[in-house]
């Protein structure tokens, strides 16, 4: 079967091989902070097209997030889980300061639904609107339900929605479990920030609780291969 130049045979092992070091990291982190959702694709398709010189954001105590962060160049600053709210203002301050710079790294910074961020509308407006290099990857486990009893600014999908249609910023819902997809739109939005073209948001749907292994991210992976007749080891 010919190869698809966008993600070759070889990108599609280093991507399962790098969904079972995530979950080896994930099993490492749950002794401290428990897990009911699958994150190996959304962590591993985004982190391994970073470069050195970009820059990662995880969430506060997220070890497995860390871990897969580029190494960076001497003159760039090591990222950190101990940054301060806001966060994503942060995001967009760092993605200012790469571009400033005339650097052509980008900043990925991660987030989930539900999530308290204060100014977060106020931070991809602005990233939007100066194009900034900025990818947000807000992975979704809520089921679809928002919590609008919340007082405070938090994350959710219809308020996504409508600042989408307001800037026309670029948000792609993606199966957060399909490491194929999430890989693809990830590729996408790369190339276009370090063009110059501005953010984007990934919204990675997750299923609720640890689906069966069937639909595990790295199983499913491993049938896509098995279908297109690639090899795992060469």
């Amino acid at each position: 079967m010919p190869q698809n130049p966008l993600l070759p045979n070889r990108k599609l092992r280093e991507l399962y091989a790098l969904i079972e070091r995530c979950r080896g990291l994930e099993r490492n982190q749950a002794r401290r902070q428990p897990r009911t959702v699958a994150r190996e694709a959304l962590l591993a398709a985004t982190t391994m097209q970073l470069l050195p010189g970009d820059l990662l954001l995880a969430e506060p105590g997220d070890r497995t997030a860390v871990a897969l962060a580029p190494k960076p160049k001497s003159a760039t600053p090591t990222p950190s889980t101990a940054l301060p709210a806001p966060r994503l203002a942060l995001a967009a301050a760092m993605a200012h300061g790469l571009q400033a710079a005339g650097a052509e790294g980008l900043v990925l910074a991660f987030t989930r639904a539900g999530a308290t961020e204060p100014g977060w509308a106020a931070a991809l407006d602005w990233a939007h609107s100066a194009k900034l290099p900025l990818l947000l990857a807000c992975s979704d486990a809520t089921g679809g339900k928002a919590n609008r009893a919340a007082k405070e600014p938090r994350l959710d999908w219809l308020q996504m929605q409508r600042l989408a249609k307001k800037l026309r910023l670029p948000v792609f819902a993606v199966d957060g479990e399909d490491a194929v997809a999430v890989y693809r739109v990830m590729q996408e939005s790369v190339m276009r920030a370090r063009a110059g073209g501005g953010p984007a948001v990934f919204w990675a749907v997750l299923s609720p609780q640890r689906p069966a292994r069937a639909h595990l991210p790295l199983a499913r992976l491993q049938s896509y291969l098995a279908a297109r007749h690639i090899p795992l080891r060469r």
